[in-house]
């Protein structure tokens, strides 16, 4: 059974979360609370918790705070905030700080589930390793998920062409695919998916520009394997044809 540290300021939410926990039937047990981050820490100090699951805003020291002691202590637990929706920046802060995911209040049964099923998993697949030593490596190779995020781009940006899918990328990455679509979202503005088309475009605009190819090359060359919907793509996002385009900005020999 893992061990888990819930952390807010709010007793029902402490409650709350553990009588939730509790119900999921999911290895996963809390077995302590505290109300600010210094009670944490000294709950940290004298149990070996295997999960934290900690509010960002809470009075003495918030959740951030809570999350920069445990690195400077070198707490390996992974950290799993909660915030509010208004809480945005905080949310990105602590996953790029290395939180392994985010929950919003008020808290989904659903999503909790995910959460924690998700860990498990990643926990049970290493039965080599303690689960606090799995993580660690995690968060040492990722530096809270940034990394990742920009290891991503530079998949995209390199392999466009490709039938790129975050579903794969986050399989291959170890991570939870909805988890990673958030991380994605936070760092760059954009959807994976928003994000894979406008690199591809720009580089369908560059090839009618500077080259001689045709729509049905250029459009397998940027990962469409269908020309009509390539297209209909390039048209929604400049308000022109593939061929208008090369008529208006082919660069002339």
């Amino acid at each position: 059974m893992y061990k888990v540290l819930v952390v807010d300021d709010e007793v029902w939410m402490c409650e709350g979360l553990r009588k939730i926990i509790g119900k999921l039937n999911l290895e996963f047990s809390v077995t302590d609370t505290a109300h600010d981050g210094r009670q944490a820490l000294s709950k940290l100090a004298n149990d070996d918790f295997d999960l934290v699951i900690t509010d960002i805003r809470m009075p003495t020291m918030d959740g951030l705070a809570l999350m920069k002691q445990m690195r400077e202590l070198h707490y390996t637990q992974p950290v799993v905030i909660i915030s509010a929706h208004n809480e945005f920046e905080y949310a990105r802060d602590a996953l790029r700080m290395g939180a392994v995911d985010y929950l919003v209040k008020p808290v989904k049964n659903e999503e909790l589930f995910l959460v924690l099923t998700n860990l498990q998993e990643l926990w049970q697949g290493e039965d080599t390793k303690a689960p606090q030593e799995e993580m660690k490596v995690d968060l040492n190779q990722l530096n809270g998920g940034v990394e990742l995020v920009q290891s991503i781009m530079g998949i995209i940006e390199h392999s466009y062409m490709e039938d790129l899918s975050l579903a794969i990328l986050a399989e291959q990455a170890g991570f939870n695919s909805s988890y990673l679509s958030r991380l994605f979202k936070m760092e760059t503005g954009k959807g994976f998916v928003q994000y894979l088309r406008e690199v591809r475009m720009k580089h369908a605009c560059e090839m009618l520009a500077k080259t001689s190819l045709t729509n049905i090359e250029i459009a397998k060359r940027v990962g469409f394997w269908d020309e009509k919907h390539f297209r209909r793509v390039f048209k929604k996002d400049f308000g022109l044809t593939p061929g208008e385009y090369r008529e208006q900005y082919a660069v002339k020999n």
